[in-house]
Order: structure tokens, then C-alpha cells, then sequence
């Protein structure tokens, strides 16, 4: 089957802000695994731990700080089953999030060159991981409240 071209995200559910991020291989479960988040996939085989990976390593993510939308985009990205989320260089570059729905879809598209070069970091952390990477949606830069969390994998 033909993948589709990516899909834009839809507008209603556009957060404020995004980053690039990474947290420590031995912290990704003390931040995420026991915390009230209410929409959370921790798929056990994509634990760091699991996979032999030293807690020294860097697993990389994005964090969408969402403000109002917080909460829709959690849903709809839960709804759509998070697979994993790449940088893609181009002109413009782009950050394209493959979920288990037919469509990749477009999170965020950018020519910053300061964003270009955490991207290729981001894109090189992935690699280093084994492909573990991490999605989270925070309503804001608050670091108290988190909406979704999905610790994702490479195929």
C-alpha cells in the first residue's frame, strides 16, 4: 500500500508552542510512568531499561505546549495512535508524525536555523536510542501539568 503525503494538522488543534527536548534514559519512567496524566501510552518493550539502553542516553522528544488546545490535541493525537514522530530536512523542514491512521501528518514546518539544527540533533539522539522517542503535550511551560505522553519507537 501507498503511504499517503502528509496531512497538516488540523488547525483547531495547533498548539502554542513546540520544542525539541531530551530526557535521560534512566529518568524517561520516574517523570512519565507513575505520573496522573490523562492520556499516557507507555508501550512496556519501548522502555528504555527494557531495551538495554544506559541511563546515560539521551532519549529525545518533542513537547507541544498546547494552552487551550491542550486537552483536543491530546485526544485526537490518543485517537490517532502515535507511532512515531521524525524531522524531516527540505525547504521548508518539517516535523511529521506517523500514527497508525493511513495519513502521516505535518506537526510543524520551520527555517530557523537554530530549530533546523535541533531537529538533525533530535533526528541523531533517535539513532543513538535505538529509535525511543517521546511525545508530550503540555498545556503550558509550567512543567506541573501534562495532558498526553506517548513514549514512541521507530519501525
Amino acid at each position: 500500500m501507498n503511504q499517503l503525503p502528509p496531512m497538516p494538522l488540523p488547525e483547531s488543534l495547533w498548539g502554542e508552542q513546540w520544542c525539541f527536548v531530551s530526557v535521560s534514559a534512566g529518568d524517561i519512567l520516574e517523570e512519565f510512568g507513575s505520573r496522573s496524566i490523562p492520556f499516557k501510552k507507555i508501550t512496556d518493550s519501548f522502555v528504555p531499561a527494557k531495551l538495554g539502553l544506559a541511563v546515560t542516553v539521551s532519549i529525545p522528544g518533542v513537547i507541544i505546549y498546547g494552552g487551550k488546545q491542550s486537552l483536543r490535541l491530546a485526544r485526537w493525537l490518543n485517537e490517532n495512535n502515535p507511532v512515531s514522530l521524525n524531522y524531516i530536512p527540505g525547504a521548508p523542514d518539517g516535523l511529521i508524525l506517523q500514527s497508525s491512521s493511513t495519513n502521516p501528518w505535518i506537526v510543524a514546518t520551520f527555517t530557523d536555523i537554530d530549530v533546523t539544527a535541533a531537529g538533525k540533533v533530535y533526528q541523531q539522539r533517535k539513532k543513538v536510542s535505538g529509535g525511543v522517542h517521546f511525545l508530550l503535550v503540555q498545556p503550558d511551560h509550567s512543567g506541573i501539568t501534562f495532558t498526553g505522553f506517548w513514549l514512541l519507537k521507530d519501525i
